[in-house]
């Protein structure tokens, strides 16, 4: 959690953090700045509160943040613009040099951001160069930054924002099945009023408006695919298909709040009935989920329920990613990620390595599945879980796991 970042930023002897500006979103900048919406910059020198750095149209924005506040014009950017009007390398050195001495930025720094890396690349080289035995950029392993480390639990104001945000979504979620059970059946397909089939596109459709009801948002795009499609677990979905009786269907549905924090859940259904496959699948997807509940306990390894539910699905027959790696049928995937800012961040559930230790503030999702692509169906069931302090886990998904939607029309 935020707290933990000038801990982190000791071990790891960094003296400052710095975020430069970028139109692009980012979390990290949403991290230190409590959400505040600006494009500008952000120092963080260890064991100080962050510093926002902001053109003066979002200055206001940024004083939303309730931290200290510069505009660019206190460093001169439209002097330095002038003078260097030919020259933007020697504008952004002479720009940073003012930054870094008026702020105190020196020794060890870390830069982030999710701007263009070609052009953020190209800055701490100069800035590297100008600054030679005053600042040491400093560069992490991916998955292993601090502010993955700080991203593995949450705050209380971060687990409320969490909860809403299920809240929301999972009200999203049960709204769509029931829209979906007051259709009715012509031959094998769903049908509106009109008798025109019922589409993807239509569910997509209704459910994009009951998020902008709730003030959330999907910009990661839903997934809702159906029959084949369900089997590969990344497929969105083809908008102009049908949806048909007897098909599985995989809905994983993980809005946000604006710029904020994301839940992530899915469920899987059938509409009128299930196929005997189907339905064996998901009587293992959700066994394997129940234990996976059970398997998760404060300090173990994140690996370790991993390789628990592979361990569960082979048992049964199927191929999983533990001996059979690739497999592109069975269990093809991980059990779980951390979420919050980010709808993939740590902690990870990887099954090769035990970079991971399960705590107290851990939100993570819990999502075992099955894929055969060639029977023509997916299976999988996710709810978002909090590792609560007293050593629980605890869902913040708030939706019923029936495989089966009976038509009411």
């Amino acid at each position: 959690m935020k707290a933990d970042l000038d801990r982190l930023m000791h071990e790891r002897s960094l003296d400052a953090l710095v975020l430069f500006p970028t139109e692009f979103e980012d979390p990290y900048r949403a991290y230190l700045s409590g959400g505040a919406h600006f494009s500008g910059g952000t120092v963080k020198r260890r064991g100080e509160p962050p510093v926002l750095i902001s053109n003066a149209m979002e200055i206001e924005e940024a004083a939303r943040s309730g931290l200290t506040v510069y505009s660019t014009e206190d460093f001169g950017e439209s002097e330095l613009m002038r003078t260097f009007r030919d020259d933007p390398d020697g504008r952004q050195v002479a720009y940073y040099r003012r930054v870094f001495d008026r702020l105190g930025v020196a020794g060890r720094v870390g830069v982030y951001g999710a701007g263009d890396a070609n052009v953020i690349l190209r800055l701490v080289g100069l800035l590297s160069e100008a600054f030679s035995g005053q600042v040491e950029f400093v560069t992490e392993t991916v998955r292993s930054t601090i502010f993955d480390a700080a991203y593995e639990t949450k705050d209380p104001a971060e687990l409320a924002a969490l909860r809403e945000v299920a809240r929301q979504t999972s009200a999203v979620m049960r709204a769509a099945r029931d829209w979906i059970a007051g259709h009715r059946a012509a031959g094998d397909i769903v049908v509106k009023a009109d008798a025109a089939p019922l589409t993807i596109g239509d569910v997509k459709r209704y459910v994009r408006g009951q998020l902008f009801e709730r003030d959330l948002e999907d910009p990661e795009g839903m997934i809702f695919a159906q029959g084949r499609d369900a089997a590969l677990p990344h497929s969105k979905g083809e908008a102009d298909q049908p949806l048909k009786l007897g098909e599985a269907i995989v809905f994983d549905l993980f809005p946000r709040r604006p710029g904020s924090y994301f839940h992530d859940m899915t469920r899987t259904w059938s509409i009128g009935y299930a196929r005997p496959d189907v339905q064996a699948a998901f009587d293992a997807v959700m066994e394997a989920f129940r234990r996976s509940v059970e398997w998760c306990k404060p300090g173990i390894s994140t690996q370790e329920p991993q390789v628990k539910v592979c361990e569960f699905f082979e048992s049964l027959g199927h191929p999983t990613v533990l001996n059979t790696p690739g497999t592109s049928k069975g269990y093809v995937h991980s059990l779980a990620h951390g979420v919050g800012l980010n709808v993939h961040e740590a902690p990870y559930f990887p099954t090769f390595s035990n970079t991971y230790t399960l705590k107290a503030g851990n939100v993570f999702t819990i999502e075992p599945g099955l894929y055969y692509p060639d029977e023509g169906f997916g299976v999988r069931i996710e709810d978002t879980v909090v590792m609560t302090e007293a050593g629980t886990v605890e869902s913040l998904t708030d939706c019923p796991y029936d495989l089966v939607i009976e038509l009411e029309g």
